[in-house]
């Protein structure tokens, strides 16, 4: 028989190996597996295979990875609002705007000036040298309306510089993503930013005008007492600071009235708006030419009052038509070129120490050696005219009078300055062209008299004698007593993207030379560098590396100026320049949605996933650029069903989480930044936008003003300016992917619908941006930025702003401010309120908008959706994800081999401790399992004995 010490030793054996068991494949296979994912995964902390702390970082070589094989590129779809009737909208009619698109792009992009530095956000008092790393991008783009094939010879050195090689690669075929119906050649009609930045700059139309022939102490003179009327040799000279440049109409009328029909010895300011003037004129001619609309037709009345306009139209340059390829890439522009020169001559000339000549002083400023001292910054004007014509010039001679074609396209250009200006209208380069005669006729009279009196030879800005062949920008001349200085002037308008430098490759046929469009971008752009964290500090547990990948600086700078606190809700000209607004500077924070704060291993061994796909409840920042701030994202939540959110490998799916913005994103809060201002749902960007110091009407939102006020899909209120309701906004968009038709909301069959905030409501989940992410890692793995840009007209209300009062009418002719008239009227000296009321003008009203001049009726501070855009990114690559895939089938392993453990050992423990127990409860002297005798009980006992 067995001996019961020896059973008692078996089962202690037993249940030893069990602990042995379970310790051994818990922690060698469950803990060793999950601390190797920890370790490797997590964030970027040491050992993870994110931070680029090492030289032969994979993340290090793929973000500075120049093979566009590989490299992922960066998809654009771009949807425009066009104004279908624009005439109507100004003049006073709702605005009905027609989004159309997506117009599909491509974007390459490669870091260059790749260099790593300590970081400011880490907290080792020896920070790593690498902690940093700083980038400029240079970007091309493929306009993908066709099939396209492209090239690239680009490659990193070991030091991380960038080199060209002679041999060239050829990336797989781009298909075509633009639907059939549409075309970078489509128009659309909308503000001009542009013109928005001028008006700023000068408060209004009234004032631009006036800017073009008086200085602005001249035309604060206006109305002031004792100011004389300045001379005609006065007016626009500098040092004539004492004198007034014209006299308003209806004190110009009470003058003459009381003088007994005698003009008082001043102009009255009316005649600087004639239609018909040689000014006014020039100034309606270079705005259809930049496709301006007409907004006068003949017979109907000029606006100086004296009678109704005799011929033709009269363009603004307000509101204007451009092809897609023009809005986004870029264009000319004639009515900017000459009159933001000239109604900046008085600024630039008070700016010098020491005189120069006119001609030189243009020179200067057509060339943009004085735009640090210009309110609107003009650029190289010069340069970029005679860029122009060498793309426009044929389009003149082929049209023979105008310039109403358009340059070759990109694809059919090599030279890196020319495919810059691909496909744009050349309808502007029609004014420089016209220098070709103009200077040919003063060169003739100049010839048979070289003192001829009025009559100055031309001078190219650029130094150049390409008025003599394709005109030029003129820095002087001057044609019978008429100065040409800022004739055939173009201004270069940017783009809503960039600069587009992709053209064709000489060597390879039908194919675009994406190595060549990056160096040029290199070699013309401005690199301002951005710069992550992306090497945390050793031994310094998770606070630190949870701001792996957040950016350091942006755009050249680690802070950005967002806007300019006034107390106001609407932005207004002089919020920039008063000295009582607040800046708000946003510093530099949020990633670039690459990395977010990872959670770690989640799930329960044996599953077949290392994350439960829920990420940690907190904020989650994305910095924005076109926000200048870092905008938070939020877990979208469980969907229904319980579907989960996936990201995909090479033949495995794994767990993700999908990240959208607040739901609170631009709405008003107790900040000073505008969000939320004028209207929940935007946020102002325009104090830092565009050429003019003083910013414009500028507005960043999500498109449709998804979670925005429902104010803002009608905007019928006018109160603020004093009106009756109306003049509002329609927006309008197609049911159909493919081809709606044509415009038409009214028929029964159309495929438009009006769009308001329960359709936009509606379809949220597919207008907002997102971001999807691997929660255990934090590893971003794609991305869809969405946000659009909307643009008002300024607003010019005299009660607050005294540039305004120049457009009184007292008449009434004018909608807006009568209240406020009515005010300015009463507080007249009784003599003048009864003159003037003899007179008929005790009537004052304003215009309703800082378009007072040329659309008085339109009302300032609507906001118009201009664009929206879809800019979606993958950041993980299929090796990434395949990784993660395979460390989850490995903790898949590990769990099944833990949990096929812990089963058998439950079974070995169930044996161990059932003869453990058996021992314990029955053994006895006598061996184990032998036959006991039964005791004698007392009974028997006796009976013994007695016998």
């Amino acid at each position: 028989m067995v001996n019961s010490k020896i059973i008692r030793c078996a089962g202690l054996v037993i249940l030893a190996s069990c602990y042995v068991a379970v310790q051994q494949v818990f922690s060698k296979r469950v803990l060793g597996d999950t601390k190797g994912m920890f370790v490797t995964l997590i964030g970027g902390g040491r050992g993870s295979m994110y931070n680029t702390c090492a030289d032969d970082s994979p993340t290090l070589k793929k973000l500075t990875s120049v093979n566009l094989v590989e490299k992922a590129p960066t998809d654009l779809k771009y949807n425009f609002y066009s104004l279908h009737n624009p005439k109507e909208y100004l003049g006073g009619s709702d605005a009905i705007l027609v989004e159309q698109g997506p117009y599909a792009l491509r974007k390459h992009s490669v870091a260059y000036n790749v260099d790593q530095k300590p970081s400011a956000l880490t907290g080792d008092a020896n920070p790593d040298p690498k902690g940093n790393l700083e980038y400029s991008t240079a970007n091309a783009y493929l306009v993908l309306d066709k099939d396209i094939k492209a090239t690239t010879n680009l490659q990193r050195n070991d030091d991380l510089s960038l080199a060209f090689s002679d041999s060239k690669v050829t990336l797989p075929e781009t298909k075509r993503a633009l639907a059939s119906h549409l075309s970078m050649s489509d128009s659309v009609v909308n503000y001009s930013p542009d013109y928005l930045s001028l008006l700023g700059t000068f408060n209004d139309e009234v004032n631009l005008i006036l800017s073009l022939e008086c200085t602005a102490e001249q035309i604060a003179n206006i109305g002031v007492a004792g100011k004389s009327q300045c001379s005609d040799s006065q007016l626009g000279d500098s040092s004539a600071s004492t004198c007034a440049c014209c006299m308003m109409d209806s004190d110009y009328k009470l003058a003459t009235s009381r003088n007994t029909g005698v003009p008082p010895a001043y102009k009255n300011c009316n005649s600087f708006f004639d239609d018909e003037s040689n000014t006014m004129s020039t100034l309606s001619l270079l705005a259809s030419q930049d496709g301006g609309i007409a907004v006068k037709s003949e017979g109907e009345k000029k606006y100086d009052g004296s009678g109704d306009l005799t011929s033709g139209d009269f363009y603004t340059a307000l509101i204007q038509e451009h092809t897609v390829n023009d809005l986004l890439f870029g264009y000319p522009s004639a009515f900017l070129g000459k009159v933001a020169f000239q109604a900046q001559m008085d600024q630039a000339k008070k700016s010098l120490s020491s005189g120069l000549s006119s001609v030189e002083l243009s020179k200067r400023m057509l060339t943009g050696q004085m735009d640090s001292d210009l309110s609107f910054k003009l650029g190289d004007v010069a340069q970029y005219t005679s860029d122009v014509g060498s793309v426009c010039f044929a389009t003149c001679l082929a049209e023979g009078g105008d310039c109403s074609g358009h340059a070759s396209e990109r694809h059919e250009l090599s030279d890196v300055d020319k495919i810059k200006l691909g496909g744009i209208d050349c309808m502007p380069y029609t004014s420089t062209y016209e220098t070709v005669a103009k200077c040919a006729a003063i060169n003739t009279v100049l010839s048979q008299d070289p003192s001829a009196v009025g009559y100055e030879a031309c001078v190219c800005a650029n130094g150049s004698d390409e008025w003599s062949s394709q005109g030029c920008c003129l820095a002087g001349g001057s044609n019978n007593g008429e100065s040409l200085r800022g004739e055939g002037c173009l201004y270069e308008v940017a783009g809503i993207a960039d600069p587009n430098y992709a053209g064709m490759d000489m060597s390879i046929a039908n194919a675009i030379d994406l190595g060549s469009a990056l160096q040029a971008w290199i070699d013309k752009e401005a690199a301002n560098a951005s710069s992550e964290f992306m090497c945390p500090a050793d031994e310094v547990g998770l606070d630190e590396h949870d701001l792996f990948g957040a950016y350091e600086s942006y755009d050249g700078s680690t802070s950005h100026v967002t806007y300019y606190h006034t107390g106001n809700d609407r932005i207004r000209q002089a919020d920039v320049t008063d000295s009582s607004s607040t800046v708000v500077t946003t510093p530099v924070s949020g990633g670039s949605g690459k990395f977010f704060k990872p959670k770690g291993v989640t799930t329960k061994v044996g599953t077949s996933q290392i994350s439960d796909g829920f990420p940690i409840d907190i904020a989650h920042p994305v910095y924005v650029p076109s926000a200048k701030k870092s905008i938070d994202f939020h877990f979208e939540g469980v969907r229904e069903n319980f579907v989960r959110n996936k990201v995909c490998g090479t033949d495995t799916c794994i767990v993700s989480a999908r990240l959208t913005p607040a739901a609170t994103t631009f709405h008003a809060t107790n900040e000073t930044d505008g969000a939320g201002l004028p209207f929940d749902g935007l946020q102002p960007v325009g104090h830092v936008s565009g050429p003019s110091i003083n910013g414009r009407p500028e507005y960043l939102h999500q498109p449709l003003f998804v979670g925005g006020d429902e104010v803002l899909y009608t905007q019928q209120d006018n109160s603020y300016v004093e009106r009756a309701d109306g003049n509002g906004i329609k927006i309008y968009r197609s049911l159909t992917k493919s081809d709606p038709g044509a415009f038409n909301p009214d028929a029964t069959d159309s495929n438009y619908q009006l769009v308001d905030k329960a359709v936009v409501d509606s379809q949220s989940k597919a207008l907002l941006s997102h971001v999807d992410i691997e929660v255990a890692s934090g590893l971003g793995a794609r991305q869809r930025m969405r946000f659009g840009t909307s643009y008002s007209i300024w607003e010019c209300d005299p009660s607050t702003n005294d540039k305004c009062k120049l457009g009184m009418n007292s008449q009434a002719q004018y909608s807006c401010y009568s209240d406020t008239g009515s005010a300015f009227f009463n507080d007249l000296a009784a003599a003048d309120r009864n003159d003037l009321s003899t007179l008929g003008l005790n009537n004052f009203t304003y215009p309703c908008s800082a378009a007072n001049l040329l659309t008085p009726s339109v009302v300032g501070g609507k906001i118009l959706p201009n664009f929206w855009v879809e800019e979606s990114t993958i950041h993980a690559s299929t090796t990434e994800i395949d990784l993660l895939a395979a460390y989850a089938r490995s903790y898949t392993k590990s769990g099944n081999t833990f949990i096929l453990t812990v089963t058998l050992v439950f079974v070995s423990l169930f044996l161990g401790f059932s003869m453990l127990l058996r021992c314990l409860c029955f053994e006895q002297k006598a061996s184990f399992m032998e036959t006991e005798k039964p005791a004698a009980t007392t009974a028997s006992a006796s009976k013994s004995s007695m016998a």
